[in-house]
C-alpha cells in the first residue's frame, strides 16, 4: 500500500501521545507516591490495598477492645486486692482479740478496727470504673430505689448484703441469684473470641454455705458478725470460730485474682500479637498502593528520553510545507 505524508503524520502524532501520556502517568506516580490514580490502572493492587485497609479497620477496633478491656481488668484487680487486704487485716485483728491477755479495752479497739474494715468491703464491692459498676455485672449504672440511684451492693435494714435491692442472705432467693450470677461483662477481643473483664459481685461477696442454715455466706456479714462478737467481748472460743471462715474467704480471693492474672496474661498476648498484625498489613497496604521510587525515576528517565527522541525525528517525518519554502 502507498505511505502518506499525512499517514506518517498521524501516526506520529499518535505515538507522541502515547509517549506524553506515559510521562503523565509516571509524574503522577513521582508526586503522588502510590502505584495507581484510577482502578483501571492496576486492578490486582488495588484488591489488595482494600482488603489490607479493611484487615487494619478491624484490627483497629479489637485494638481498643483490648486496650479498654485491659483498663476493666487493671481496676477490678484492684478491687480484688483491697478485698484481699480487708480480709488479711480482719484475721490478724482477730487472731489479736483471741489471745488470752486480750484486755476488754483491746477487744473494744479491735471491733472498732473490725467495724471500719467491715464499711470498706462495702465499698470495694461497688468499686466503681468511672460511674460504672466494676461487680455489678452488666447492670453497671446501679439501680433506682424510690427515686434514687443506688451501687449494686447495699445493707438493708436487718443488716443484710443485698444485691441490686434483694437480700442476698435469704437462701430463699438462690435461683434468682443463680441466674444473676451468668451475667458477667465481656469484651470482643477477637474473631469469635471475648474475655471477661471483671467477675460477677454475687460470686466475688460469697464463698460458701451455712452447713447448719443452708443460708450462703458473705465477706460483708462474716465481717459484721465478728465485729459484733469483739465488741460484745465474747470469749476467746468465739472469736476465733471465725479464723476459719476467713482463711476461706481469702482463699476464695486469692483464686479469683489468680484467674484474673490468667486473663491479664492473655491480653497482654493479643495486645502482642495485634501490634504485629498491624505491621503486617500497613506492609501489605504499602506494597500494593505504593510506588518504589527509584524505578518510577528509572522509567521517567527512560520515557523522557524516548520522547525527546520522538520529538526529534519527527522532524523528518513530517514534510515540508510551502510556508517553510516562502521563508
Amino acid at each position: 500500500m502507498r505511505i502518506t505524508s499525512s499517514m506518517l503524520a498521524k501516526n506520529y502524532m499518535g505515538n507522541l501521545n502515547a509517549s506524553l501520556s506515559k510521562l503523565d502517568k509516571l509524574q503522577s506516580q513521582l508526586a503522588t507516591n502510590r502505584k495507581y490514580a484510577h482502578i483501571s490502572d492496576d486492578p490486582i493492587s488495588v484488591i489488595y490495598s482494600n482488603q489490607a485497609k479493611y484487615k487494619l479497620s478491624r484490627l483497629s477496633h479489637y485494638q481498643k477492645n483490648v486496650e479498654t478491656a485491659q483498663n476493666w481488668l487493671l481496676q477490678a484487680e484492684a478491687g480484688l486486692s483491697d478485698l484481699n487486704e480487708v480480709i488479711k487485716s480482719a484475721y490478724e485483728a482477730a487472731i489479736g482479740a483471741a489471745t488470752d491477755i486480750s484486755t476488754p479495752e483491746d477487744k473494744r479497739n479491735a471491733s472498732a478496727y473490725i467495724g471500719q474494715l467491715r464499711d470498706q468491703v462495702l465499698q470495694s464491692l461497688n468499686t466503681a470504673f468511672g460511674e460504672k459498676y466494676i461487680y455489678g455485672g452488666y447492670n453497671t449504672t446501679g439501680y433506682t430505689d424510690s427515686g434514687k440511684n443506688q451501687p449494686p451492693f447495699t445493707i438493708n435494714g436487718s443488716g443484710h448484703l443485698c444485691y441490686n435491692g434483694i437480700d442476698a442472705t435469704d437462701p430463699a432467693n438462690s435461683p434468682i441469684f443463680d441466674e444473676m450470677m451468668k451475667d458477667v461483662l465481656t469484651f470482643d477481643v477477637g474473631v469469635g473470641s471475648d474475655v471477661e473483664v471483671t467477675v460477677n459481685g454475687l460470686r466475688l461477696a460469697f464463698f460458701g454455705n451455712d452447713p447448719l442454715t443452708g443460708a450462703p455466706k458473705n465477706i460483708y456479714n462474716l465481717l459484721s458478725d465478728l465485729y459484733e462478737t469483739v465488741h460484745s467481748g465474747a470469749s476467746t472460743e468465739d472469736i476465733s470460730s471465725y479464723l476459719p471462715d476467713l482463711q476461706t474467704s481469702q482463699s476464695h480471693l486469692l483464686a479469683l485474682m489468680a484467674e484474673f492474672g490468667g486473663r491479664t496474661n492473655r491480653l497482654d498476648i493479643l495486645s502482642t500479637r495485634y501490634a504485629q498484625d498491624e505491621i503486617n498489613y500497613t506492609q501489605m497496604k504499602s506494597d500494593a498502593e505504593d510506588a518504589d521510587q527509584a524505578e518510577v525515576i528509572m522509567n521517567y528517565k527512560m520515557a523522557e528520553s524516548v520522547y525527546k527522541a520522538a520529538l526529534s525525528t519527527g522532524a523528518y517525518i513530517i514534510q515540508p510545507t510551502l510556508m517553510d519554502f516562502l521563508r
